[in-house]
């Protein structure tokens, strides 16, 4: 048997970098659990990334070190290693390296820099224009993570031929887990209950302004309603807008920001939280929905693009744009206690339905694709 070596870009892994690290290191999760003795991985990490722990000891799995800066590592360091280690193919997420001669895959998420190019700075839109083109025109395949995202693709790109969708996945280990667990996370950030909860980076997408508004929304009405709000994310960009919407709130002593955490800590907020409310703009999937859901948290989310997808009949849907209807649906979660119980178990039930392991499988069928066409 023909040993396939499928060199995978992780540089994103280590970096704190939202859905693009949670990808990468999800896939890689899911091939690690599958039994298959064709492939050999050679998994590109940046200088300073720890190695995940499910491939320090796997076979399958080679670490091959490349720049964290994006010039130097598509310029020359991933073209050059897949030479000297004859690779067969190779997968990266939107870009491409610029003299890879390989086939390649490559994850394109969303094209939000195309419909709302308003949410990113000058500098990222200009790079995402000039060099998103080039990297779709040379993939074999254009993996992307939902219908609603392979749509806004095909209205932008005549790729029907490449594209296929293969759905995001949600580690094992988020699961409910117990109120002790809760208790020292809440301590340690100085959260109190009741609280409602988002994550997400820190940027204009993400609609946390709107999120913000409709929260002092909900206190202007009621002196007595008892939920703090807790956004748990790092700062990207374009984020003045959001600290100042919180320094100009009279309720501001009611909002709380961790800053990014550890995947055990989000897993104790997401359990303690009264609901997780999700109201983007404009997403490719919704990672924080799906790890919300997993842990039983019910949740409120964008009626728009791929969220519908995931959430299904689990959540309440809202217009991201119409703060009195966030509001509405924050309170009428909050106050009644069997719809809350309904969308946990409905919320578990649906993130089931997503695997990294499965998101894996297909994947695998993308590769060898794009090699027996060589």
């Amino acid at each position: 048997m023909k040993i396939i070596k499928a060199g995978i870009e992780a540089h994103s892994i280590g970096l704190r970098q939202g859905g693009n690290e949670r990808y990468i290191e999800g896939l890689l999760k899911g091939f690690s659990e599958i039994e298959t003795s064709e492939f050999d991985f050679t998994v590109f990490l940046s200088q300073s990334a720890d190695i995940p722990d499910f491939i320090k000891n796997n076979k399958k799995f080679h670490i091959e070190r490349v720049s964290i800066s994006p010039v130097r590592r598509l310029a020359f360091d991933i073209s050059l290693q897949a030479k000297l280690l004859g690779l067969n193919m190779l997968h990266t997420q939107y870009h491409l390296p610029f003299f890879i001669n390989i086939p390649s895959v490559i994850t394109l998420h969303d094209i939000s820099y195309l419909t709302h190019p308003e949410f990113f700075p000058q500098t990222q839109r200009m790079k995402m224009r000039l060099f998103m083109p080039i990297s779709i025109r040379k993939a074999r395949k254009i993996i992307t993570v939902s219908n609603f995202s392979k749509n806004e693709i095909l209205k932008f790109y005549p790729v029907e031929n490449k594209i296929c969708v293969i759905y995001n996945g949600v580690s094992e280990k988020f699961r409910p887990v117990d109120s002790s667990k809760v208790e020292t996370v809440l301590r340690k950030h100085g959260i109190i209950r009741p609280y409602i909860l988002t994550v997400s980076n820190l940027q204009p997408r993400k609609n946390l302004t709107g999120l913000l508004k409709s929260f002092s929304l909900i206190l202007r009405q009621e002196k007595d309603f008892p939920c703090r709000m807790v956004i748990s994310g790092r700062k990207l960009w374009l984020f003045d807008e959001i600290f100042s919407e919180i320094r100009s709130s009279a309720f501001k002593d009611r909002i709380i920001l961790t800053d990014y955490l550890i995947d055990d800590e989000l897993i104790a907020l997401y359990s303690g939280a009264e609901m997780f409310v999700y109201v983007s703009f404009y997403e490719g999937f919704g990672l924080p929905v799906l790890e919300a859901m997993a842990c039983g948290c019910p949740v409120i989310a964008s009626g728009n693009s791929s969220l519908t997808e995931v959430v299904e009949n689990a959540g309440i849907l809202v217009d991201p744009h119409n703060e009195n209807e966030i509001a509405s649906a924050i309170k009428k979660l909050f106050y009644d206690a069997p719809l809350r119980n309904n969308l946990k178990q409905k919320a578990v039930k649906q993130a089931k339905k997503f695997s990294w392991k499965q998101c894996a499988i297909e994947t695998l069928k993308v590769y060898r694709s794009i090699v027996s066409l060589v």
